[in-house]
């Protein structure tokens, strides 16, 4: 009997299971690699900057090694000698160190022994009795020096072969960037060289901006911590100084590991706290400031990593390859990010690790709506409206909600409990956006059968008043948003007298039914500008019914508002052309139209 095909998910499964075992078992070798490509990256731009003073590829790589070789070499001597001096003054620190110990001991030790002590007595005595046959001594061992330094020299062997890799791969990477560089165009690319082009373009630029920006950023942070541990009075504050801005490099870890080392050197160098304490505060306050005022303005989204996805990446890559990972994290995820935004087979990656929104506003305001959080709606509406007009938010984010809400309808896919939920979701948002509040006692009206655009109008009535405002206008004051018998259209028009009321307008909102039925002597010259809203097909009778009344309405302005976003199709203008009338197809074009002074 023949097994099933696998499904293309089980063979996605199967080969990044294999692609980690393969990560994880392989680590001694891809460490070192990915740690020499990424120094390469920071490299590059120095590389290229030399050779545009005439040298090719081999020099100028050379060079480059040789400067960031010397830089380094002078910052560890300094470094060395610092370290030096310090294990020098170390035992005149002694008496500090052991005095600290013992308070130490007596407030938290002590209490913790105590409590071990009486837990170990009573798991004693219900345990069995203890042998009492002395243990045989163990005869000394003749080899055990040769053992520790067979353990020291395994201990140095094995960091300095790491770097020598890692030198060894970086070189040998700087000599051969151009050649590697085709290598890998050509490997995944395949004969799209545009796209494997722009990809890796893409990387490298993303690269070279994270590890610019961060080495400036640690350089920054060194440089205040050295300043104020030395106007402090710490010894050697350059040590800190340069501890701190290398391990900042290390996510999360590193740079409290400094500010620890710091601090327990601080501790020992004076008899009390005080010293201690004003050095960790030093270590904080410039992680504070370099966190969230410095990096904010200097980075922007030039990684293009969702904080959320850094924390993941440190924790995955940490435990995939230790430091090395944990160091790697965020340049190794970034490098996914960009391959899930170029490779459409791996844009699940740049989903889940972008920084890009998954869901834009519109799609926000409908999930958000269904289920019941209005909080959220009100907090990302705010943050539109500081930028743009109510207007511009009906059109960019509610009208395309509407639509989505509307398809789902469609398809029955929408429970009722949902409706509900949206409902009251969308009449709270709308209440709080259009500073009209809701009645201190809601009706139930709220759910009966009748379009949610009346129930909107419902609702404003309740605390305007039947006429929605006093009767008593200047003439040419008043405009009318007349709605077709539709839901879409009797949404959209009291979606714009909102819009219209938020720009200080007196806009009210009628059905053609009820214009049908004002009195042909009521006060015609009030009306300025009327607007016919139109989402669907309008029956010949509703447009026969909306001639008569724009007949009594001589002097008004006509404009006919077809918001193509509420129905399947664009709606078709309902007026006769008989009817001189503007037309807009978007709530800020039809407020463009009002406040633009008639010819």
């Amino acid at each position: 009997m023949t097994s099933p095909t696998p499904q293309p998910l089980a063979l996605k499964i199967l080969v990044g299971v294999a692609l980690l075992g393969l990560l994880y078992m392989g680590r001694d070798v891809f460490e070192p690699i990915a740690l020499a490509m990424m120094l390469g990256f920071v490299m590059a731009p120095i590389v290229h900057r030399i050779r545009r003073l005439g040298l090719g590829q081999a020099p100028a790589a050379i060079v480059a090694l040789l400067l960031v070789g010397a830089v380094v070499g002078a910052i560890g001597s300094v470094i060395v000698g610092q370290l030096g001096d310090l294990s020098q003054e170390l035992p005149r620190y002694e008496n500090n160190v052991r005095q600290k110990i013992g308070t130490l001991r007596e407030t938290m030790l002590r209490p913790l022994q105590e409590v071990q002590g009486r837990a170990g007595r009573i798991v004693g005595d219900l345990g069995p009795a203890p042998s009492a046959e002395p243990a045989a001594p163990q005869p000394a061992d003749d080899g055990a020096s040769v053992s520790l330094a067979g353990q020291l020299v395994a201990a140095v062997w094995g960091p300095l072969g790491f770097v020598g890799v890692v030198v060894l791969v970086l070189v040998f990477a700087l000599l051969e960037q151009g050649a590697l560089r085709d290598r890998l165009v050509r490997l995944v690319g395949g004969r799209d060289l545009r796209a494997a082009t722009s990809a890796l373009d893409d990387a490298g630029q993303r690269l070279s901006r994270y590890f610019i920006s961060q080495f400036a950023v640690n350089a920054g942070v060194g440089l205040a911590i050295g300043g104020l541990l030395a106007l402090l009075g710490v010894p050697h504050a350059a040590v800190w100084a340069v501890l701190g801005g290398l391990l900042r490099f290390v996510p999360y870890v590193g740079f409290p590991a400094a500010a620890l080392l710091a601090g327990a050197m601080a501790a020992a160098m004076v008899p009390g706290w005080e010293l201690m304490l004003q050095t960790l505060a030093v270590f904080l306050a410039v992680e504070l400031v370099a966190a969230y005022v410095v990096e904010p303005q200097l980075y922007g989204h030039t990684t293009g990593l969702s904080p959320f996805s850094v924390v993941v990446a440190a924790i995955f890559w940490g435990a995939l390859w230790g430091p090395v990972g944990l160091l790697l994290s965020t340049p190794l995820t970034l490098c996914l990010v960009v391959a899930g935004r170029h490779v459409p087979s791996l844009a699940f990656l740049d989903l889940l690790l972008g920084d890009a929104p998954a869901l834009d506003l519109s799609q926000r305001f409908y999930q958000r709506s269904i289920s019941g959080d209005a909080v959220e709606i009100l907090a990302d509406a705010r943050a539109f409206l500081k930028r743009k007009p109510l207007a511009a938010y009906c059109d960019k984010v509610v009208m395309p909600a509407f639509e989505l809400a509307r398809q789902d309808f469609e398809r029955q896919q929408i429970s009722p409990q949902q409706q509900a939920a949206a409902q009251r979701v969308i009449l709270q948002v709308l209440a709080e956006l259009t500073r009209s509040p809701l009645p201190a006692r809601r009706r139930a009206a709220v759910l009966d059968g009748s379009g949610l655009g009346l129930r909107l109008r419902r609702e404003r009535e309740s605390v305007e008043g039947r006429w929605q405002g006093p009767l008593d206008v200047p003439p040419g004051s008043l405009m009318l948003c007349v709605s077709l018998p539709d839901p879409g259209s009797e949404l959209s028009a009291e979606l714009l007298v909102r819009v219209l009321r938020s720009e200080r307008l007196d806009a009210r909102h009628a059905t053609v039914k009820e214009l049908a039925e004002v009195p042909p002597d009521a006060r015609a010259d009030a009306v300025g500008v009327v607007f016919v809203v139109c989402s669907g097909e309008a029956s010949a009778e509703d447009v026969g019914a909306l001639d008569a009344c724009l007949a009594q309405l001589p002097q008004a302005r006509v404009v006919a508002l077809l918001p193509a976003q509420m129905a399947a199709q664009p709606p078709r203008d309902p007026l006769s052309s008989e009817r001189h009338h503007h037309t807009a197809y978007s709530f800020e074009e039809a407020l463009c139209l009002v406040q633009r002074r008639p010819a």
